[in-house]
């Protein structure tokens, strides 16, 4: 065990001390740094805060009082204020004291043909805190059930539901879906970065024999295993930061999008997620171990492994079928192929219920895969090291016996 540590810990600290490995690691939040600054830049240069008029023909604002509104950077709260007449109201539009001005006909609100007067249209956020203004001052819910009222003023909400009526989604739980599509995504930029050091790094010490030195102290299957879990430490880390990173920004951008504030994963995704994505991680670490071990050069190695990298994106592919029906052969043959399995599961997760046993079964066959590639990782190496210079096939891996 201890030896195995040594390996874990000389990967880890060659690959996340390396520059290209720390442009890796803040290249994402810098980007995403850079993108909500061109938002914000954005938004103070078109954004108008400026006051709107109102000329009120039919004495309804007569006593009109300020509406409570959270304003912030991207819907600042608006100011309202009166006119006498629209010629008044005109000259300040013109000298751009105003962005737009009303005009309420004198039967308002019978009459509900209101001018809205502007060189440059108002913001939506700016019309709607307009009508709140104005009914605040009228009671257009006069006689009705307090009830409806409340329903009325809530406005309505859109829930969709399975057929079997076991999932429900409502249009503000839009996260349910997009928190399996972020994962996957980050999942397959960090599994294919770290594995790609992997892959690398077990070809360059198989082309110059470092590999030749290292297995008179250690096993094969020790030396593989040691690899194997250092490269998945180096992704995990990459991972925690940005996972980090993206906790922060939410925070922050919460202040400017309320929206995001609503923004929550439910704890059976999360631990299902943890569940699949770390022996996932493992089998295809493994897998590229095994590449590197037996391929001759990096570039064939590297063409070999792009054919196991596209079958884990297979998803995206058919993300649309397996939305409209998760319970579909296809996206349960998926469930159970090991490279799809993790994103296919979660994006079935948001749109319908599993059972507990098809998740359980599902998180088995990866461990089973994932224990079967490291094992599979420390053969290759050993036949590697007794034919070296010759490629070898893969079944000649699984079905020749080894000698010494």
């Amino acid at each position: 065990m201890a030896k195995i540590w040594t390996i874990i810990k000389h990967e880890y600290t060659r690959h996340v001390f390396e520059k290209r490995f720390l442009f890796s690691l803040l290249s994402l939040p810098a980007m995403v740094l850079i993108m909500a600054l061109a938002a914000v830049i954005i938004a103070l240069v078109t954004t108008d805060s400026s006051p709107i008029g109102y000329v009120d023909r039919s004495g309804t604002l007569t006593d009109a009082v300020p509406i409570e509104v959270d304003g912030n950077l991207f819907e600042p709260a608006i100011e309202f204020i009166p006119y006498a007449d629209a010629t008044r109201a005109q000259a300040d539009l013109e000298s751009e004291q105003i962005q737009a001005y009303y005009v309420l006909p004198e039967g308002f609100p019978a009459d509900r043909e209101v001018e809205l007067n502007f060189i440059s249209a108002p913001s939506g956020s700016a019309q709607v805190q307009f009508r709140r203004f104005i009914l605040q001052h009228i009671d257009i819910f006069e006689g009705l059930d307090p009830q409806i009222v409340e329903r009325l003023q809530e406005g309505s909400q859109l829930t969709m539901a399975t057929v079997d009526g076991t999932r429900e989604m409502r249009e503000d739980q839009w996260f349910l879906f997009v928190t399996p599509v972020i994962a996957g995504i980050t999942f397959i930029i960090v599994v294919l970065t770290s594995s790609g050091y992997l892959l690398q790094a077990v070809v360059e010490e198989k082309e110059n024999r470092t590999m030749e030195i290292v297995i008179t102290s250690v096993t094969p299957t020790q030396l593989m295993t040691g690899k194997t879990i250092g490269n998945i430490s180096v992704g995990l880390t990459q991972l925690i930061v940005w996972l980090i990173f993206a906790w922060i920004g939410l925070a922050v951008a919460g202040n400017f999008w309320p929206f995001l504030q609503d923004f929550s994963i439910p704890g059976e995704t999360l631990l299902v997620m943890a569940l699949m994505f770390l022996p996932a991680f493992v089998m295809i670490a493994a897998i590229m171990a095994t590449i590197g071990a037996i391929m001759t050069d990096m570039r064939e190695a590297q063409q070999v492994s792009s054919g196991f990298s596209l079958l884990v994106t297979i998803p995206f592919y058919v993300v649309t079928p397996i939305m409209m029906n998760p319970n579909s052969a296809l996206a349960i043959v998926l469930s159970y192929f090991p490279f799809s399995a993790p994103i296919t599961v979660l994006l079935r997760m948001a749109f319908t219920t599993l059972p507990a046993w098809e998740i359980t079964l599902n998180i088995l066959i990866l461990v089973i895969v994932a224990v079967f590639t490291v094992w599979l990782a420390g053969r290759a190496f050993r036949m590697g090291m007794l034919q070296y210079g010759k490629k070898i096939t893969f079944k000649e891996l699984i079905g020749k016996r080894e000698t010494v």
